[in-house]
């Protein structure tokens, strides 16, 4: 199975982003569904809209995995098409694509996870 193909058939929401252009360039069907846009709105649709109240903890995690490659997870709000802020917790990992910097997002939706949590 291609890369291509695992991406798009993975069940967790999955992007790619140029980090240094604040865009989205690819995002499977989970992806789009987690933030209820289609698959060009999403792709016309800066990562910065997507993480309004989280972007200096964006900035220094992305910083963080282009150079070292990865980076644990890290619990960022993401902004969904209506505007609602969705808690999550996000895997970010690194890699080359036709020579240019490319950073994998692995997605994992948090609300059920906050919602049955006796601590918060």
């Amino acid at each position: 199975m291609s890369f291509q193909q695992l991406f798009e058939r993975s069940p967790e929401p999955a992007y790619v982003i140029d980090p240094h252009g604040d865009r989205i360039l690819a995002a499977n069907r989970a992806g789009c569904s987690l933030l209820g846009y289609t698959h060009d709105e999403l792709l016309a649709t800066p990562v910065s809209e997507i993480h309004p109240a989280d972007l200096p903890q964006l900035r220094d995690f992305l910083d963080q995995v282009m150079r070292h490659g990865r980076a644990s997870t890290i619990t960022l709000t993401c902004r969904t098409k209506v505007g609602t802020f969705l808690p999550t917790e996000i895997s970010l990992h690194a890699f080359e694509s036709d020579g240019c910097l490319r950073i994998l997002g692995l997605v994992q939706d948090r609300s059920d996870h906050r919602q049955r949590d006796p601590g918060d």
